[in-house]
């Protein structure tokens, strides 16, 4: 869907960095859990994919500006929220309403520092792979091992 190959490159590589950044951040933790050790409290856990939710929410937003660059759809504004509800009607949303409730506890997380529980972080950002999918922005879904 994106034109630019560079551009649609650099995302593409920076979803592989969300990805590689959640499994390194749950070995890490699950190390930590080992057997003779203290290991991380649930609330950390959670921080932590609640931080990688935050950065697939930048690639989601950098690829739709590219998109809209490219006259896939028109909006002035830079904001997310314009990005998506302009782009809804162009562009093959899998779920939107998904990624739109995802957008609105990314806020939470993002403006009031609520933490989302894990489980609902990893179905957040399964959610917006599956649209850089859909879109032929991201070559395959990355496996990621809860």
């Amino acid at each position: 869907m994106i034109q630019d190959s560079t551009k649609k490159k650099e995302i593409e590589d920076d979803w592989k960095g969300v990805r590689s950044f959640q499994s390194k951040i749950q070995a890490h933790l699950n190390i930590s859990g080992a057997i003779g050790t203290v290991g991380a409290t649930h609330q950390l856990r959670n921080i932590s994919h609640n931080l990688v939710l935050l950065f697939a929410f930048s690639v989601l937003e950098t690829t739709l500006k590219q998109l809209r660059d490219e006259k896939a759809f028109e909006e002035k504004n830079n904001g997310l929220k314009a990005l998506m509800y302009s782009s809804k009607s162009s562009i093959p949303w899998q779920d939107f309403d998904l990624i739109e409730n995802a957008r609105e506890d990314r806020n939470k997380v993002a403006h009031d520092q609520v933490i989302l529980e894990r489980g609902k972080c990893w179905k957040y950002i399964d959610g917006i792979e599956d649209e850089l999918v859909s879109w032929k922005i991201v070559s395959n879904k990355i496996p990621f091992n809860h």
